[in-house]
């Protein structure tokens, strides 16, 4: 049997032959690219994301609105959905222990939990570079994220898309070269702690960084004659995280964490790859896959699939 980890190296052998013979979008389904919408133009973006949590079936979704307010400047506000948590951590996540102290072992998988509002997120994003000519350009950005958060995440990994609260900063490179675009997205995460004051548990999730790679191919059309035309991308992406390990007081007193990697230090590598279909220039459809290559997350298991539906609105001409 071809295991997950397996099959994403055959795709991501694949996907990296076919990038170097080919020149590709930068519409990319999983990481920002430097580039902003137009001016003036708002665009309405509503994401899936499905997982199995030892068969509990977990749905995230969120919508996302992004205005361009100038050519240069970009901002985004987000609000995010799931059935990942409780609003309360399970009471028997601390444990007492005379000889040890008390401790945790984390959060049993499989939890039935409802779906509920997470948090908001907002995006502040400056494209500060631009080096344009005919059928190629060179883009840099930086951004700044805020997030909201306050759910009972039991992971260390902190996540501004709904886990956690907190702020983060990074800078995007993109380079579009006919066909083919190529974009490194590097950031950092400073999350907010998670305070429960029903019973005084406070987790400090770790500090993180990242560097996500996103590679673009534009399939179809091979000549445009119309707008109106049916495109066809693939993109290659691929998410890699760092971060420290969770610290957990109750009641100001230290609780040890025994055995419950999700709340330790980790490292991760996910391959992410997506097929995009542009409809009518104004509108998207992007299908996608998460699978590990090396270690993996602790927010979810994979295989995780994704659906995401996007659609640009004109206020007036956006160039």
């Amino acid at each position: 049997m071809v295991t997950n980890q397996a099959f994403a190296r055959v795709l991501l052998l694949l996907f990296v032959l076919f990038s170097l013979k080919l020149p590709g979008q930068e519409l990319f389904p999983h990481n920002e690219p430097a580039s902003n919408v137009g001016k003036n133009v708002l665009a309405v973006r509503v994401s899936s994301e499905t997982y199995s949590d030892l068969g509990q079936p977990r749905d995230f979704q969120y919508i996302c609105f992004r205005f361009g307010l100038s050519s240069k400047w970009m901002l985004s506000e987000s609000f995010f959905f799931s059935n990942h948590h409780g609003s309360l951590l399970p009471g028997n996540f601390i444990r007492p222990d005379s000889v040890h102290g008390p401790s945790t072992t984390g959060v049993a998988r499989g939890k039935y939990y409802p779906y509920l509002f997470e948090s908001m997120n907002l995006n502040l994003k400056y494209r500060f570079l631009a080096r344009d000519s005919e059928h190629r350009h060179f883009r840099v950005a930086a951004y700044l994220d805020l997030s909201g958060g306050n759910e009972a995440h039991a992971e260390a990994e902190p996540n501004l898309m709904g886990d956690t609260g907190g702020a983060g900063l990074g800078l995007i490179s993109t380079l579009l070269l006919h066909k083919f675009a190529v974009s490194v997205n590097a950031g950092g995460i400073l999350p907010s702690p998670y305070q429960e004051a029903v019973t005084g548990i406070t987790i400090n999730y770790g500090k993180a960084a990242y560097l996500n790679l996103s590679m673009g191919y534009l399939l179809f059309p091979r000549v445009y004659s119309s707008y109106k035309q049916l495109n066809v991308n693939l993109y290659a992406e691929f998410q890699c995280m760092t971060y420290g390990g969770a610290v957990i007081t109750d009641n100001g007193a230290s609780i040890r964490i025994v055995d419950a990697p999700a709340l330790q230090a980790n490292s991760y590598i996910e391959f992410r790859p997506s097929v995009q279909f542009i409809i009518r220039s104004n509108m998207r459809l992007d299908l996608s896959l998460g699978i590990p290559v090396y270690g993996r997350s602790w927010n979810y298991t994979c295989p995780v699939y994704f659906v995401t539906l996007q659609q640009a609105v004109f206020f007036k001409d956006g160039k």
